[in-house]
């Protein structure tokens, strides 16, 4: 941003995939000029989603991947502030932001309000489990790094049970059949193979994972030869796949499907579904819909509030070819930042509406060959199995690492990821 560029507080809540690169953009374009660009999470690291199924089998520690905010924020000019949204003052243009307490709970930051004349919400979403009894008091969720490992933690302890003969199986149940599901599945046959060779436990043959959805088939926003592939691979993995089949309820023991049906297992996932936070109900002058998502229109500015604009999962913006609310995933956000960074770096020209474009769906299936599509025209796609969808598997997190951290830091981090898994054991053993 020139100097001659907007001035004024510019103030985004929300750390993930959209949000930090929206910052790191704004923040860049800001050196001399008048505006001040900041960042609020409740978080002091950022991890970035597509990866957290990976920290939930144990592939990757929980801080091998994620960057602090404050080096972002000093590698790329904006401020970060520490806390969670708790409300919104549209008439006065301020947020407030709640205190921060310590291991001990004692409160080391107090509540604070920040000043904004533009505020870009992109605080996400959680998993949604439909209300189904049981759920919250036994499932893991994979919203969060911290939620992440304490599924890594779960599944460890149960696999040294099983090798030390207190328990005959490792039972997991996933519920949802998309692209965290799948991949999830598909990552624990690894780590538990993994577990096994470099770790002395349980074999993967003591494995049971059966994935529950009531789609008809996995991927069911896929195309069916993209569904088909990743089926047969997980099958060859040993997975069992229940699809037309809904979850009544969950139990300590396991999953108790409509019609009564019982499947057995002592690790639990629901990955099925998105809705938004109860707490964006509350924001004053925000509009929602049933999903708690905040309404915004083509340009992204949220319905009935001036200068508060919304991205990512926690946004519902209408496709305009569809007009069906676009899907709560890391490409979207990744586009919609791309268009606030322009938008909001001059605001004087008029972007024209969001147009999102489809750039196809990756699925990572563990060892096994990796699954994809790449549209090529408006109603034609390629489909890819493979080393080669593998490889552009891996080119998103870089592209998303070089929007943060520039290309030579981006490359040398990539390097010592493949130096530190060639050096230690596949698996976190601990």
């Amino acid at each position: 941003m020139s100097a001659s560029g907007p001035s004024g507080e510019m103030v985004i809540v929300g750390g993930g995939a959209g949000g930090v690169e929206l910052a790191a953009a704004l923040g860049r374009r800001s050196v001399g000029s008048k505006t001040r660009v900041t960042l609020v999470d409740c978080a002091t690291r950022h991890l970035w989603k597509p990866r957290l199924h990976e920290v939930a089998a144990g592939l990757i520690g929980a801080g091998e991947d994620e960057s602090s905010y404050l080096a972002l924020a000093q590698a790329n000019n904006f401020r970060f502030r520490l806390g969670a949204l708790t409300s919104l003052d549209p008439a006065n243009r301020t947020i407030s932001i709640s205190s921060v307490k310590d291991s001990e709970g004692r409160a080391f930051l107090d509540e604070r309000r920040l000043q904004y004349d533009t505020l870009v919400l992109a605080f996400g979403s959680q998993v949604n489990d439909f209300g189904v009894p049981g759920v919250a008091e036994h499932c893991h969720m994979l919203d969060s790094g911290e939620q992440a490992l304490a599924f890594q933690h779960r599944v460890l302890e149960q696999a040294v049970r099983v090798a030390d003969g207190a328990l005959e199986r490792l039972r997991i149940g996933i519920v949802g059949a998309g692209a965290t599901g799948v991949e999830l599945a598909a990552e624990l046959h690894h780590a538990i193979g993994a577990m096994h060779r470099f770790g002395g436990l349980m074999p993967v043959e003591g494995l049971d994972i059966t994935v529950v959805d009531m789609a008809a088939r996995v991927l069911p926003n896929c195309d069916p030869a993209t569904s088909k592939f990743a089926a047969e691979a997980l099958e060859r993995l040993g997975v069992r796949i229940r699809l037309n089949a809904g979850v009544e309820r969950v139990t300590a023991d396991g999953l108790i499907l409509k019609g009564g049906e019982t499947v057995p297992c002592a690790v639990k996932v629901w990955a099925s579904g998105v809705i938004g936070w109860p707490f964006a109900s509350s924001l004053a002058g925000v509009q929602v819909d049933r999903s708690r998502r905040i309404v915004c229109d083509d340009h992204l500015r949220c319905a009935g509030v001036d200068g508060v604009y919304a991205l990512g999962d926690c946004a519902c913006v209408l496709d305009q070819k569809t007009q069906r609310p676009l899907p709560a995933t890391a490409q979207v956000a990744h586009q919609q930042a791309a268009y606030l960074t322009r938008a909001l770096r001059s605001p004087s020209k008029d972007p024209g509406p969001f147009a999102y474009k489809p750039r196809g769906t990756l699925v990572s299936l563990g060892r096994e060959p990796a699954a994809g599509e790449v549209p090529v025209a408006d109603r034609s796609q390629i489909i890819l199995h493979g080393r080669l969808p593998k490889l552009l598997y891996v080119s998103l997190h870089l592209m998303h690492r070089i929007e943060l951290i520039g290309w030579s830091r981006a490359l040398t981090l990539l390097l010592a990821d493949r130096l530190r898994r060639i050096m230690a054991p596949p698996v976190k053993l601990h």
